[in-house]
């Protein structure tokens, strides 16, 4: 169920680095969250140079945003944020004023996975 959306400026993330950035926030988040990886999806938006602006000035603004269920632990969600932070500076070299990730929780109800309403997190 969680879905990644990578926000990033076109051209500034190769397709080598688009592939590490999905394997890596696949393993961090089911290795976290504890869910199977092929739950997790990852799809990069890109939008063209000189349309990314931080605090009114023209900058490569990149963001990752995480739609997934309600339930996972504040030391969890902690813990995954600060590992895809890592990750994706490690692998972008973006400046930490570039950039922004969050989390978006939505009930389980709200969710379909695979055809099937999502169950709640921790029931199976």
């Amino acid at each position: 169920m969680p879905l990644y959306t990578v926000v990033a400026q076109e051209d500034s993330l190769s397709t080598g680095t688009k592939a590490k950035i999905a394997e890596e926030i696949t393993r961090i988040h089911s290795t976290v969250m504890n869910v199977p990886r092929n739950f997790v999806r990852v799809v990069f938006l890109c939008y063209p140079a000189d349309s990314g602006y931080t605090a009114g000035a023209a900058a490569p603004t990149a963001a990752v945003n995480c739609v997934l269920r309600s339930g996972h632990g504040a030391t969890e969600k902690a813990d995954m944020l600060r590992q895809l932070w890592s990750m994706f500076q490690n692998l972008t070299g973006i400046a930490t004023d570039q950039l922004a990730l969050s989390l978006q929780e939505i009930p389980s109800s709200n969710a379909m996975e695979m055809g099937q309403i999502m169950p709640s997190v921790g029931s199976g």
